[in-house]
């Protein structure tokens, strides 16, 4: 894909005069560039998804999501309509153009910030509690893990001495941990909610951005990765987060005990999505441990410690 195919493309389809700016921004899953207008000076983001992760009906749902969080003025960045459309193709891959807003990072993180990043998960949660069905991932072990295992399985570069402790030891996980799942409410999340999808805007606040892996779970799996540690050595942290949360939502306390089962879906979950990247000419220098035996042999460690202590004693 050559920056003149991306920038002719997107000035077809938008009727924007745009500059020969196009940069290759970090993105390890999809290609992303942005570009730059010839006026005024404003800028675009183009994404073009990876081919065969989501399906057409999975990535309109996203959009749809982002646009009705934008309605209700909760900070988020939702794609530029173009003739009442959303997603385009380029030779079958499909894109979708941002309007670019920058920000800072967050980095130190102080009680005011802690409390509004609750309030706007939690109004987040109180439009993703109105969707009863969804077409994205549901995130349970029997479902997502299940899924994320047959993907490692499949991958021909495990080292043999550790396929069957790694099938072995993560379906007994699955046995173990699922039922935690069964009581569990499970609404529209954003699913991958950390401080690197997060930035603050001078004079408009925190945006959240990002939406690639919305999926339909627990409401705790939009807290729990924002915590610099477990729930019992960020107990402050997490406290303030509720604090935010419950002004527009009631907190489902019984989810804490998911954590633990959470974390290793996280640990399954990341392995196989290096699975399908690392065939990408540069995911080597950027993950060079991964596919290694001791990448391996510490997994397996991270999974049994959780499937026979925390799931034991969970963190309530």
């Amino acid at each position: 894909m050559s920056e003149e195919n991306i920038l002719n493309t997107v000035e077809a389809l938008t009727s924007i005069p745009l500059n020969n700016l196009c940069l290759q921004r970090n993105s390890y899953i999809n290609r992303v560039y942005e570009l730059e207008k010839q006026d005024p000076r404003e800028r675009l983001i183009v994404k073009f998804y990876r081919p065969n992760r989501w399906t057409k009906t999975m990535i309109l749902e996203e959009h749809r999501f982002v646009q009705e969080l934008a309605i209700k003025d909760i900070p988020v960045i939702p794609p530029l309509i173009i003739e009442d459309k959303t997603l385009f193709s380029f030779n079958n891959i499909p894109f979708t153009i941002f309007p670019k807003k920058g920000g800072r990072a967050l980095d130190e993180l102080d009680d005011e910030t802690w409390i509004a990043l609750g309030r706007l998960i939690a109004r987040i949660h109180v439009s993703g509690a109105q969707h009863k069905k969804s077409t994205r991932i549901t995130w349970r072990p029997s479902e997502a893990t299940q899924r994320h295992l047959a993907i490692l399985l499949a991958h021909p570069h495990i080292p043999e001495d550790f396929v069957n402790p790694l099938k072995t030891m993560t379906e007994l996980f699955i046995k173990k941990a699922d039922p935690l799942f069964n009581k569990q409410d499970f609404i529209l999340l954003h699913g991958d909610c950390h401080k690197g999808n997060l930035i603050h805007r001078p004079g408009e606040g925190t945006y959240i951005l990002d939406f690639d892996d919305m999926c339909f779970g627990p409401p705790i799996q939009d807290l729990w990765m924002l915590l610099s540690g477990p729930i019992e050595h960020a107990r402050q942290e997490f406290n303030l987060i509720l604090e935010g949360y419950e002004m527009f939502r009631a907190f489902p306390y019984q989810s804490v005990k998911i954590v633990p089962s959470l974390r290793a879906m996280r640990i399954i979950h990341f392995a196989s999505w290096c699975a399908i990247q690392s065939s990408d000419p540069d995911f080597n220098h950027h993950f060079p441990e991964w596919g290694t035996p001791r990448y391996w042999n510490g997994l397996i460690r991270d999974l049994q410690s959780i499937v026979y202590s925390d799931l034991e004693q969970p963190n309530i």
